[in-house]
């Protein structure tokens, strides 16, 4: 009888409110935590696999890690790579209290993709000696903090902010600045930071040294490839870096 009655309840499907509202992830992290406060996800608990709270939620799995790295800035769960999303005790908050961007990180990284991609090709045909010598200096302090697995370098953001500036269109290089500001943003951190422990050290150095050297070619094409295959490996990447827990 009371196996029935568990087998019964299995079989029941958890109210999960479907999400469609900008600020998606926003959005998504405040239902996780509504089902947290209900007593629907229990402290400890595994959450269910991403595939399927994807899925009952109705939203990309993208959308749905970028609000589970919120929860866990918010102290509602905890990312254990390889693992999976382990609910937290404590007290009822809001998800998304930590200081977060009202744009998606995925977002910030396909619009890099389109602008920046371009920003290269440019600076392949206006860079000045002065800006190559530069992004050759920003390039090589970047690649020293990455072998010392260093969190974060601002030589990375030297690099590609030279770049920008060496395309020779200031309104370019203002949108790809305010693009780096996003950065900044308390989810985008520690997204990088989970980034780091898949240790892609060697891959990051190449690529930017693949598109300095584009750039230093005078090659508009190989920089515009150079740069999107960078980025998109960054993407890529991050997609990854719940797939353990999936």
């Amino acid at each position: 009888m009371v196996g029935s009655r568990a087998a019964g309840l299995a079989r029941t499907p958890m109210k999960i409110k479907p999400i469609a509202a900008p600020r998606l992830y926003q959005r998504i992290a405040e239902e996780i935590a509504r089902l947290i406060d209900q007593g629907t996800f229990k402290p400890g608990a595994r959450l269910p696999a991403e595939r399927d709270l994807a899925r009952q939620m109705q939203v990309s799995r993208s959308s749905l890690r970028e609000a589970l790295s919120a929860l866990e800035l918010g102290g509602r769960v905890e990312i254990r790579l390889g693992s999976g999303v382990y609910v937290l005790a404590g007290r009822k908050t809001d998800a998304a209290q930590p200081v977060l961007s009202e744009v998606s990180p995925f977002d910030v990284l396909r619009a890099r993709r389109l602008v920046e991609s371009e920003a290269a090709a440019l600076a392949a045909r206006h860079a000045t000696p002065a800006q190559i010598d530069s992004m050759r200096a920003a390039f090589t302090r970047l690649a020293a903090d990455l072998r010392a697995r260093r969190k974060i370098s601002p030589a990375d953001r030297e690099f590609h902010l030279g770049i920008a500036r060496a395309s020779g269109n200031s309104a370019l290089a203002l949108v790809i600045d305010r693009l780096w500001e996003e950065r900044t943003f308390a989810l985008d951190a520690r997204m990088d930071q989970l980034f780091v422990i898949h240790d892609r050290t060697r891959d990051r150095i190449g690529e930017h040294r693949a598109i300095l050297d584009a750039i230093r070619a005078r090659d508009p094409t190989a920089a515009r490839r150079a740069m999107r295959r960078h980025l998109t490996n960054i993407e890529r990447q991050r997609m990854l870096i719940l797939r353990g827990g999936a």
